[in-house]
């Protein structure tokens, strides 16, 4: 079968008898046995009913009164809960951290490593922390690296093609 494109089609491919739908409401009505009987439909408007229809639904209406506005969100309820919560929370935070006592020895020393690496500080800035004592050749050449620490400090700190380019 050939198939023809979208734009070439002129009709719908569907016919209707001339005069068809002028009709039809004819045929239906007239096979129905209830407009034979039924003359009348049983409803009836009064004159000028949708004249004043308009009118007499606004008096109806009584727009003087107020109405109560309820609102959905009690905001004293939603206060009291909020500081119940700040209290508890306040209360857990000074009595828990009271215990423990921060200092610098009880620091993990990859979170200070993390610390450094994370605000980018410069060789300068470091160096005005420390005093000359601290920086002194002596002080590195009489610690001792033991050969685990090296192997470690290798593997986990350096990239391997970074030395093997060196």
């Amino acid at each position: 079968m050939k198939q023809k494109k979208l734009d070439d089609i002129n009709t719908s491919g569907f016919k209707v008898p001339k005069d068809y739908f002028s009709q039809v409401e004819e045929q239906i009505l007239s096979d129905t046995p209830l407009k034979n009987k039924v003359e009348h439909s049983g409803f009836d408007i009064p004159d000028s009913y949708f004249d004043t229809l308009e009118e007499r639904i606004f008096e109806s209406l009584d727009t003087t009164q107020d109405t109560k506005v309820i609102p959905l969100i009690n905001w004293k309820k939603v206060i009291y809960g909020s500081a119940i919560a700040a209290s508890l929370v306040l209360m857990f935070n000074v009595f828990y951290n009271a215990s423990e006592e921060l200092t610098f020895d009880s620091l993990d020393l990859a979170s200070i490593e993390d610390y450094i690496a994370d605000e980018n500080f410069t060789s300068y800035e470091l160096s005005q922390l420390l005093t000359y004592e601290e920086l002194s050749n002596d002080n590195f050449l009489e610690s001792e690296i033991t050969q685990d620490q090296l192997k470690d400090y290798l593997l986990n700190s350096s990239n391997i093609e970074d030395l093997i380019i060196e």
